[in-house]
C-alpha cells in the first residue's frame, strides 16, 4: 500500500524531532536555580517563547499554495526547538536541569494534546512525576502515536496555507497559546519531585 502523503511527512518531520532531540543534549541553559522560582521570570520566559513562536509559524504561513506547504515541517522543528529550549530554561530554573530526559520533553511537549500517549512511561500525581524505564519498543511505539496527532496537525496546516493571511493569523495564534500551554506544563512538571530508576542512576554515578 503506497504512503500517505500526510503520512510521509509526519515521519519525516519524527526523523527531524529526533536529530532536535539530539541537539537538546548539548543545549546549555543559562539560568540558574534559585530557592524560590522567581514568578515573574517564568512568565516572561512564556511569554517571549510564545511570541517567537507564533511569529515564526505566522511568518511561514504567509505564502500561500505549494509554496506555503513546503515551509509546514521546517516551521514546525522551529517552534519545537524553542519550546524544547523553554522546557530546558524552566527545568534549571527549578534546580532540575540534570533531570530532563527525552520522554519528560516529548511530555511537556505534547501533554494537552495527547496526555493518554505517555501512560505507560509516565506518572503524575500531585505531588510527583514517577519515570517508568522504557525499552526502544515502548518508545517506538509513542512516537507512532504522535506521528498520527502530527499528521492530524500538518493536514490543518495544508488548509491554512491556502487561505492568504487568514491561515497566517490562524497557526501564529495556534503557536503561541501551544506555547504557553508548554509552558505551564513544565512549570508544573519541574515544580513537584522526579522520580525515576535511570535518573538517580546517572545522578548517584557524578
Amino acid at each position: 500500500m503506497n504512503e500517505l502523503p500526510s503520512q510521509g511527512k509526519s515521519n519525516g518531520f519524527l526523523e527531524g524531532l529526533i536529530e532536535l532531540f539530539a541537539g537538546f543534549e548539548d543545549y546549555r541553559s543559562p539560568y540558574a536555580p534559585t530557592i524560590q522560582p522567581p514568578e515573574e521570570l517564568l512568565k516572561e520566559l512564556v511569554q517571549n517563547a510564545s511570541f517567537k513562536s507564533g511569529l515564526i509559524s505566522a511568518t511561514c504561513s504567509l505564502p500561500p499554495g505549494p509554496l506555503g506547504i513546503l515551509s509546514i515541517l521546517p516551521e514546525l522543528l522551529m517552534v519545537y526547538r524553542i519550546q524544547g529550549h523553554l522546557i530546558m530554561d524552566i527545568a534549571a530554573l527549578y534546580g532540575k536541569e540534570v533531570q530532563v530526559t527525552k520522554e519528560l520533553l516529548l511530555y511537556c511537549l505534547f501533554k494537552h494534546g495527547g496526555a493518554h500517549v505517555f501512560r505507560k512511561i509516565i506518572e503524575e500525581s500531585s505531588f510527583k512525576i514517577l519515570i517508568r524505564p522504557t525499552t526502544v519498543r515502548v518508545f517506538q511505539s509513542v512516537l507512532e502515536k504522535l506521528g498520527i496527532m502530527i499528521s492530524k496537525s500538518i493536514i490543518r496546516k495544508q488548509f491554512a496555507r491556502w487561505v492568504p493571511i487568514g491561515g497566517a493569523v490562524v497557526t501564529g495564534t495556534f503557536a503561541y497559546y501551544d506555547t504557553k500551554r508548554v509552558g505551564k506544563t513544565a512549570m508544573e512538571l519541574f515544580s513537584k519531585e522526579i522520580h525515576s530508576d535511570e535518573i538517580r542512576e546517572m545522578l548517584e554515578s557524578q
